[in-house]
């Protein structure tokens, strides 16, 4: 496992479960330069959502398995602190069953009007691994279709 992955996880386990320093710090600079808490805390959220896709894709191209399933898990954690989005009055919705990376990463997918059979070819995976990622995906998130799906997740703030 490279150093740089042995310190990741180091520093996770003496960080503690739920330790949002960084991510408060960062809050807090953005409310310095004048920045109100909604927009700082979509900010930063924002910048954790591109490290976790960043994570995932790196640990995609990796032939290390065990590297990629650091970075993978790395990337589940990073997508675990990040604060929910204020709906108002209505808190989201929590899924029973939260989604894995690569189910996240075909939901994106999902996002492109393109066939189950291209995003396969994009992944590099096979037409039935992404047919059983979007049923997950569907079943997680209670939707019957694609569309619908993309809603449910919006509304949950897994996309954008």
């Amino acid at each position: 496992m490279p150093a740089t992955l042995r310190t990741a996880r180091r520093v996770r386990r003496t960080a503690g479960p739920g330790d949002g320093g960084r991510a408060a710090a960062l809050r807090g600079r953005l409310r310095d330069l004048g920045q109100d808490a909604g927009t700082a805390d979509r900010a930063v959220t924002a910048c954790l959502v591109w490290l976790a896709d960043l994570l995932v894709e790196i640990g995609e191209g990796l032939d290390d398995q065990r590297s990629a399933a650091a970075l993978v898990d790395e990337a589940a954690a990073v997508l675990a602190s990040t604060p929910r989005p204020d709906r108002g009055a209505r808190p989201p919705v929590a899924l029973p069953e939260p989604l894995t990376a690569r189910e996240l990463t075909v939901l994106r997918a999902l996002r492109e009007e393109v066939s189950l059979r291209c995003i396969a070819e994009d992944l590099f995976v096979s037409h039935n691994t992404v047919k059983t990622h979007a049923r997950a995906v569907y079943r997680k998130l209670g939707a019957h279709s694609r569309t619908e799906a993309l809603h449910r997740a919006r509304e949950r703030g897994l996309i954008q």
